[in-house]
Formats: C-alpha cells, structure tokens, sequence
C-alpha cells in the first residue's frame, strides 16, 4: 500500500533561510513549489499562511474553508490539504520544525496551542480587516530579517513566529494557550500526544488512563471539560480521520487499510466507519475521487 508522500521542509528554498525554517509570499510559493504541491501531501514540519488578496478555497483533511482576504490558516505535520486558489491570491507562509521552535524555549511547546492539535482540529481563522496589516508585520520583518550571525537572526525569527501565535490565540473563540496551563489541559495535551503515536494499536480508552497514571472515569471528565467529548469519542474520531486520508491517497484495498489501523474484521470497521461517517469506506472513496 502507497504511502501520502511526506514533504520535508528542505524541498522549498525561500528567503533567509535557516536550519528548519523558511519563509516566502504566498505568490512566489506558489510558482516555485508548485511541482511540490500539486498532488495530495503531508508535511514534516508546521505551517502558517496569511492571504492578503485573493479569493479561493484551502481543503484541510476534508474540511474545506473560504479563502479570502484576512484568512489564516495554520497546519501540523501529518495534515492532509490542497487549495484551489485565483490568479491574484498573496499573502505570506512560513514553516519551521518543531525542534527549530522548541529548542528556543524551555516552557512553551508548540501542543500548547490549539491549532496545532489534530485533536481539536482548529485549522484556520479569519482576522478582522482592522488588524491585517498589523498582523501581517511579522511576516514581512521576517522574510527581511538581515542580521549577519544565525543565532540573533533565528532570535528575531522566533520572537515573531511566537507573537503571530498569540495573535491566532487570540483570535479564536476560545484561546488555548490560558487554558493549557491549567491542570486539565496539561493532562488533555498529554493525552493528546500519546495518542497520537499509539491510536493505530490502542483503541481502549483503559489503555491511555493507565498511561496517564488517572482513572478513565477522569480521563473522561478531562477531555469532556477540555474539548466537550468523550475519550472514546477522541480516540474514534482520530482513528476515521486517518481511515479517510488513507481511503482517498493510498492505494491499499480496503482490508489492507482496516488492518493498517487495527481491525483484522474488515465488517466490523465498514461498519463503524458508515455510522461515524455516514457512507462505507467504498463509497467515501468513490465519492472523494
């Protein structure tokens, strides 16, 4: 079975480049990464893109958003997207690994934001026309920063990936960094990381309790405190958002794909994947290509 091809953050060549990151107009982007873009991709790294003109649609694990003006759009490694987009589409995008961020700070990581959590899946916001000038300041003093030594110019760098963040945080219904430092929400992010390397093998919502040294009883009670759902309801939701990008950009049949994500029943997983979807894995296939 095929995999998605992964991109890794050193196919694209953008201005002042350093280890792990890269910056670039989204109109120069798109022309000369085109070839990297065209055909359904994950990324290694994170993402963040402005539009300041323009108009189109942005296509993120089969949730598709309105492009215009203000809109913002933010993407963790392993997300699925593509975008079909105007001819006078602009605005800026960067991307930058995760250790090329985290190793600047020993207190902040990049989970803490909602954004960057498949859990939560919150993959864009839509900035008043009052602050898009402002906010897209920091995109334009990276892609000119010109200090001659690599340590004051990925300082610089960083201090503004950081603010565009807390702007994004700010701009959501409900900002999550606050919310990250309580308790709860620590727990949730541990929960959170943890199933995402293991929601292939475990599907027990006993299993990540367990691991977390809680009961499932609180496990529960965190995760429906946190982001109003049930631990089994996470964990499902998880596992059919990986079952949908494999059905759409693998060629595996059907029984390769159920295996590939735990289930040896292939009747058992069509089953539970038409209740949570609405179709059977053939047909959401057919429907998507």
């Amino acid at each position: 079975m095929h995999r998605i091809e992964i991109l890794g953050i050193d196919k694209f060549k953008g201005k002042n480049v350093l280890s792990g990151y890269y910056v670039n107009t989204l109109a120069d982007h798109l022309v000369t990464s085109h070839q990297h873009i065209e055909k359904p991709h994950k990324h290694d790294f994170y993402a963040t893109m402005v539009f300041t003109s323009g108009m189109g649609s942005h296509t993120v694990d089969f949730k598709t958003y309105e492009v215009k003006r203000g809109s913002v759009f933010m993407m963790s490694p392993g997300q699925v997207h593509h975008w079909e987009l105007s001819e006078d589409a602009d605005g800026f995008i960067f991307f930058h690994t995760a250790a090329f961020y985290e190793m600047r700070f020993s207190d902040e990581l990049l989970s803490d934001y909602a954004f960057f959590s498949q859990v939560r899946s919150v993959d864009h916001v839509d900035l008043p026309a009052s602050v898009i000038d402002d906010f897209t300041r920091h995109f334009r003093e990276m892609s000119e920063a010109g200090f001659r030594d690599e340590k004051s110019k990925r300082h610089f760098i960083i201090s503004h990936i950081t603010q565009i963040y807390l702007e994004i945080d700010r701009a959501l219904p409900n900002g999550s960094l606050a919310q990250n430092r309580s308790g709860y929400a620590e727990k949730f992010s541990q929960f959170a990381k943890l199933l995402e390397t293991r929601f292939r093998e475990e599907k027990s919502p006993e299993y990540y309790a367990a691991a977390l040294h809680i009961t499932a009883k609180h496990l529960n009670r965190i995760n429906r405190e946190t982001v109003g759902q049930s631990t089994s309801g996470i964990i499902l939701d998880r596992v059919m958002l990986e079952a949908r990008r494999k059905l759409i950009h693998a060629t595996g049949n059907y029984n390769e794909i159920a295996s590939a994500l735990g289930y040896d029943d292939y009747a058992y997983f069509s089953k539970l994947f038409k209740k949570k979807v609405g179709v059977t894995p053939s047909g959401f296939r057919k429907r998507f290509r």
